[in-house]
């Protein structure tokens, strides 16, 4: 069946990969509602994703669907909310460039890892990765919104002001959690440096 209980946690997956054009869109109207329903359908979608893990466990249930879609829906909808800040002049380029970056690089590891039959599980920086850098793009939307709607002053005006703290922290843990995976696959990355004699060797010319 479809839509059943067990089938919640692959439903939440794919809700963040279908939800993500709309947070595009919600950012690049540049209006300060704008802002704050794309922080209100961020917060719900990183909610989701640390929740579908639980919600799988508990109903003991596994797919390999759900285990891709876990895998991708967290890039896409990071991904769906840099690249129109970008745009609309929030951040600079070079901060998205890092983020992007590290989730080709750690995907790349782990499929590595996979065909040689290794799992290269997620280090405690990468499960905080997610957070913080939710959180710091949720701190830019709203010191956007708040500008814009004159409402940037005072002690709400100063905390907000803040934003670039929080997202330099975002690409510290970034960059962090990369060379952490990093260090996990050294040995396997080393052992496979010299290549291997094909099978049956080499292709006749």
């Amino acid at each position: 069946m479809l839509f059943s209980a067990r089938s919640l946690p692959n439903l939440l997956g794919l809700f963040r990969i279908v939800a993500t054009p709309l947070l595009v869109w919600l950012i690049l109207l540049a209006r300060p509602t704008g802002y704050l329903w794309a922080v209100a359908l961020l917060v719900v979608m990183a909610l989701t994703d640390m929740a579908d893990g639980r919600i799988a466990r508990r109903l003991g249930v596994v797919s390999p669907l759900g285990i891709f879609l876990d895998t991708i829906s967290d890039k896409i909808f990071v991904t769906g909310a840099l690249l129109p800040m970008i745009q609309t002049g929030l951040i600079s380029g070079w901060v998205a460039f890092v983020i992007i970056v590290r989730e080709f690089i750690v995907s790349g590891l782990r499929s590595f890892a996979a065909a040689e039959g290794m799992v290269i599980a997620a280090g405690r920086l990468g499960k905080q990765k997610l957070v913080i850098q939710v959180v710091a793009i949720v701190w830019r939307l709203l010191a956007a919104s708040a500008l814009q709607s004159g409402l940037g002053q005072g002690a709400l005006g100063w905390l907000l002001g803040l934003w670039p703290l929080a997202l330099a922290l975002a690409v510290v843990w970034t960059l962090a959690s990369g060379l952490e995976y990093l260090v996990h696959a050294w040995p396997l990355l080393r052992s496979s440096w010299e290549p291997r004699p094909m099978a049956g060797g080499p292709p006749a010319e």
